[in-house]
């Protein structure tokens, strides 16, 4: 255990001074704090009635994180977040995340597997995908394990640095019907308009990101999905598209479906404009999660502490 970590962290010091130089390397060895600050940041605050689901791994269990830390920082509130295992995970990896955030759920492969394989033992092209896609399980496992009928999934590399008025608007109700997306910088669903058209009789909505997902779950029909995996014969193509083209089909179908603006970010600049609301820090520009986006979370949850000191002072 102690070796892999030594090696994890080994590849990450290298990767991130190959692509962002010392500013990314000195916040990728900071970043591990973040299991230290986040038990004060949500010490006094109330829970949200409302589960918010991650999928994440051991390389992305800090950054997991600080997505966390940022979100309860801008909406100054804790959260129901259910911690989805993506196989490499281990039961030490989860006990140490409920101890920090007593408030999570956690849900190991070891445990899911079994209960999934018998979720989809009628649909085996959606087991199929949903084992051999490293991204598969955010379409299958979250809403089969969701305790509510709206999810909310957000992406472990994400950082909030706004108020998201809009996801809590979509949360708390309003304008819930539909399906909120990211708008991505360009189209990349392995399935052509004209076919999408063709084979289904809907609409393709393009350029969808998967960062961040809004939905009701009877959205995902499992036997939809099945057709649309045996129609387009998607699973023989680029793996790390297969569940975004997919939640872009069945969100088409439903409709109503809505692409957040660009104040929910995907940029490939160095830094994001000071109005951005939250920034996807896709593998291209993975750097700078380290560089720019932990500075600016680490402002606010200083500026978090000053504040709640000063209560406190004033209160006594």
């Amino acid at each position: 255990m102690l070796k892999l970590k030594m090696k994890e962290g080994i590849k990450g010091v290298m990767r991130n001074a190959r692509d962002g130089g010392y500013p990314s390397v000195m916040g990728y060895l900071r970043s591990p704090e973040i299991w230290r600050l986040i038990p004060r940041q949500v010490r006094h605050l109330r829970v949200e009635d409302f589960e918010i689901h991650i999928l994440s791994g051991r390389a992305r269990l800090t950054m997991a994180l600080w997505m966390i830390s940022s979100w309860i920082a801008v909406t100054g509130r804790n959260w129901k977040f259910v911690i989805h295992d993506d196989g490499t995970l281990c039961a030490a990896d989860m006990a140490r995340l409920e101890r920090v955030l007593p408030c999570c759920k956690t849900m190991l492969s070891t445990k899911s597997n079994p209960a999934i394989h018998e979720m989809l033992s009628e649909h085996p092209l959606c087991l199929q995908c949903r084992n051999l896609h490293p991204l598969g399980r955010k379409l299958f496992d979250i809403p089969l394990f969701a305790c509510q009928d709206k999810l909310l999934s957000i992406d472990t590399d994400i950082l909030f640095f706004l108020k998201p008025y809009l996801l809590l608007k979509w949360i708390s109700g309003q304008n819930a019907e539909g399906s909120l997306f990211m708008e991505d910088i360009k189209d990349s669903s392995l399935v052509s308009v004209g076919d999408v058209e063709h084979l289904f009789g809907i609409p393709l909505v393009q350029r969808v990101n998967t960062g961040i997902v809004g939905l009701h779950k009877k959205i995902l029909s499992l036997d939809f999905i099945e057709d649309c995996l045996g129609s387009t014969g998607i699973l023989r193509k680029d793996r790390w598209y297969v569940e975004q083209t997919l939640f872009a089909i069945v969100a088409s179908r439903f409709g109503r479906v809505e692409l957040l603006p660009q104040e929910y970010a995907i940029s490939e600049g160095s830094h994001c404009p000071a109005n951005t609301v939250a920034r996807h820090y896709v593998g291209a520009v993975r750097q700078y999660f380290y560089s720019e986006g932990l500075s600016r979370i680490r402002l606010m949850l200083d500026e978090g502490r000053m504040a709640q000191k000063n209560c406190e002072n004033n209160f006594h």
